[in-house]
């Protein structure tokens, strides 16, 4: 039996980049680029073991966003909205599972902004560390 409901996705901080053998990136094609250029935020999730690593998540495991110098979050506006379902992941050593979204970046305000992910797995979250993206007017 498969049960589905929709909730609301949080980006907090709870664990460091990499652990018990997984390591999360975040990633943007453009460090620096114009007010009204898409960005695109590739987020990787690798297993770094000698072996294959079974992992039991949700339909928000690997989420990237985009927050302001304050922090706060902008990209995408109001969070993710997820479908609760509990789906099995295998990586075999050193294999990647890898995901991108395309930031639009044409409603918002010159300045520098962080790219940032999560990804939610049973028994733990891990954290990339972020990456600045100026954006010029």
């Amino acid at each position: 039996m498969l049960i589905l409901a929709a909730s609301a996705c949080r980006n907090e901080v709870t664990a460091p980049d990499s652990a018990n053998g997984l390591r999360l990136t975040v990633a943007v094609t453009h460090a620096e680029l114009q007010r009204g250029q898409p960005d695109t935020v590739t987020t990787t999730l690798t297993n770094t073991n000698l072996h294959p690593v079974t992992l039991s998540m949700g339909a928000c495991e690997l989420l990237p966003y985009v927050t302001d110098a304050t922090g706060a979050t902008v990209f995408p506006a109001g969070g993710w909205v997820c479908i609760l379902s509990i789906r099995v992941l295998t990586l075999a050593p050193g294999e990647r599972y890898t995901s991108t979204v395309v930031w639009e970046t044409a409603g918002f305000a010159p300045g520098v902004y962080s790219a940032r992910a999560t990804f939610s797995m049973e028994g733990g979250r891990l954290v990339a560390a972020p990456v600045s993206v100026r954006l010029n007017g």
